[in-house]
């Protein structure tokens, strides 16, 4: 997938700073308007969400991992309505059903569900605490079940992520852009992404509910879950706006053919689907590599939150903190999407799709070993003034920061990049069942590898675990690396034809 060497009529400097034709500037402000709310939408969900988990009595970040078997259901259910509702309504209609359904979640939470939790809750603080000293096997799943208005919640949460901000977005950026366009457009819309993420944490870290309350973190959540519903009316709105100027403006795709999907229907039933997907090597490539990226950030993730549980106390305290991080990723994403904009057209589509795992490998090995062996790392914390466990926190926060950043990024670039010159069936299904299974797949198998490790575990926590998952963490750099080599190959011959994918090849 290397980079198209004729510039147009950009000049030097443009052609890496901002490679955009004035009649294609209305498209991409609105395209990135609607990715900078779903933007903002996603972190606001992803702050409250992992806050509510990890701060409720007797739990902690060792639940998220019981967590990930019940979004990876609700996930195969929604491709299995997907594949049947696209064989009869339109795209737009889809995407105005599943928005509004979240609208309507918001509303039920904020007035039904957590102000009667008390009464809802199927146990109580002290019956969750008497459960996992009884069968320590299963400590960790007494909160998902007992505190299962938190446990819904957060699952409806990881939806957005994944549906909303993931799929949906990316199916329609898909359908009205050209390859062309991708290599200009697409990583300015990460720049989009993370403007929406540095307004959310700026938000959640400056707003303050009222002081009086006797539940303030309560109140303020109330507030936000109002902000998503109002939110998911403005998304509705500008994806209609953009939608029909989308119709009325299609372009020639590649070969002149015509862009499918606004209109087209797709008449293969769920079954028939899967197997046409399976037999494509290379939507399995696509598969692998973020079945890969989501075991790797997983494995950290959870173990570096469970060292942010020690580091604070109070609820308020770790949403500051998520809230802080978000800014940062924030920002960090924005300036990617501007340099990286000249990288993925200066550069191969390989080189620019391997910075996200070199990176995370890196940074993820260095928070594993800070765990495991901190009086290792004494001088260097001692010489930054910190706590180990406060350099192991700084660490997991750095590889936070640059995994996430890097997925709105680079990531997302080059994989949806490789989605644009497949025919409709593996473009749309194709894309439902890598977005939403393989993105699941990733996160549930880590979960279900770290809950069976908890579970045998004498200390039962994730530090008790960190040097198996370090060994499991080099495996999937490995696998990772294979599927990004294999897949360029492949794109090459899609995109251009074999002929021009060997002089394309670097």
């Amino acid at each position: 997938m290397s980079s198209q060497r004729a510039e147009g009529s950009f000049s030097r400097v443009r052609s890496w700073i901002f490679p955009v034709h004035s009649n294609e500037l209305k498209k991409l402000v609105l395209m990135g308007l609607l990715m900078a709310l779903i933007s903002f939408g996603f972190w606001l969900l992803h702050i409250s969400k992992d806050t509510l988990i990890i701060t409720a009595k007797h739990s902690g970040a060792e639940v998220i991992n019981f967590l990930k078997l019940p979004v990876f259901i609700v996930s195969i259910l929604f491709v299995m309505a997907y594949t049947w509702v696209s064989n009869i309504f339109q795209q737009a209609t889809i995407f105005y059903g599943i928005i509004a359904f979240f609208a309507l979640f918001f509303l039920v939470f904020t007035y039904f569900i957590y102000p009667n939790q008390d009464a809802l809750n199927l146990f109580t603080g002290d019956e969750v605490a008497h459960l996992q000293v009884t069968y320590p096997w299963f400590k960790w799943l007494f909160p998902v079940i007992g505190y299962w208005g938190y446990s819904l919640f957060y699952i409806i949460s990881e939806l957005w992520g994944v549906l909303v901000l993931s799929f949906l977005f990316w199916q329609f950026a898909n359908q009205i852009t050209t390859i062309d366009q991708s290599r200009r457009f697409y990583m300015f819309l990460g720049t989009f992404n993370g403007i929406g993420t540095v307004l959310a944490g700026v938000f959640v870290m400056y707003y303050e509910s009222d002081p009086q309350s006797l539940d303030a973190y309560g109140a303020k959540l109330h507030h936000l879950m109002l902000i998503l519903f109002f939110l998911c009316l403005c998304v509705i709105a500008i994806y209609h706006w953009l939608y029909k100027d989308a119709l009325r403006d299609s372009h020639p795709s590649r070969e002149g053919k015509h862009q499918i999907g606004l209109t087209d229907e797709l008449k293969l039933s769920f079954v028939e689907s899967f197997k046409y997907i399976l037999r494509s090597r290379y939507i399995g490539y696509i598969a692998i590599i973020s079945v890969a990226y989501n075991i790797s950030i997983n494995f950290v993730e959870v173990s570096w939150k469970s060292e942010i549980k020690k580091l604070y106390d109070t609820p308020l305290q770790i949403e500051e903190y998520f809230a802080l991080i978000t800014v940062y990723t924030g920002f960090l994403t924005g300036l990617m999407g501007i340099v990286g904009t000249g990288i993925l057209r200066h550069f191969s589509w390989k080189a620019t799709s391997l910075i996200t795992p070199l990176l995370m490998i890196i940074l993820g090995g260095m928070f594993f070993l800070t765990t495991l062996f901190p009086e290792k790392f004494g001088i260097i914390s001692y010489v930054l003034g910190l706590t180990p466990l406060a350099l192991s926190v700084w660490i997991g926060q750095a590889h936070n920061l640059v995994s996430k950043s890097c997925k709105y990024s680079f990531f997302a670039a080059t994989k949806e990049m490789a989605f644009i010159p497949l025919d409709a069936e593996l473009k749309f299904k194709g894309k439902a069942a890598v977005d939403v299974l393989s993105g699941r797949v990733g996160k549930v198998g880590a979960s279900l590898a770290q809950s069976v490790l908890l579970s045998l575990s004498v200390l039962g926590t994730q530090g008790s675990i960190a040097s198996y998952l370090l060994i499991f963490l080099l495996l999937i750099f490995i696998m990772w690396v294979w599927s990004i080599n294999s897949l360029n190959k492949e794109f090459l011959k899609v995109a251009y034809g074999s002929s021009a994918a060997e002089s394309l090849r670097e």
